[in-house]
């Protein structure tokens, strides 16, 4: 996972230069219309109204900009589902939202 939170933190930081943000804001975009899509799927099975997002992917603007593209894909392709909601945790809580999803897992035997 260290390559992968480093890889993260570099473009967590080029999003911070107005050179570099219109191009790395094109990954967050692709990861919202990936995440819209999913979300749409799930909707085959599941009657979902509300959707959490965690994790430190969604800090800063980039997860903004990720939950806006997830909310278009439902907007324009799937507008019967366009009333789901997409939430964020606090800051801190979005540091440490895989150890809280961790921790809800049941044990298993």
């Amino acid at each position: 996972h260290v390559p992968h939170a480093q890889c993260l933190k570099k473009i967590q930081a080029a999003m911070k230069d107005p050179e570099k943000e219109p191009q790395v804001a094109k990954i967050y975009q692709s990861i919202g219309v990936y995440l819209g899509y999913a979300v749409a799927q799930y909707c085959e099975y599941l009657d979902i109204k509300n959707v959490l997002i965690l994790g430190r992917v969604t800090t800063g603007h980039g997860g903004e900009i990720m939950m806006e593209y997830a909310r278009k894909v439902l907007q324009a392709d799937f507008p019967e589902l366009a009333h789901i909601k997409f939430h964020t945790p606090t800051e801190h809580m979005k540091r440490v939202g895989q150890c809280v999803a961790a921790a809800a897992l049941p044990e298993v035997k």
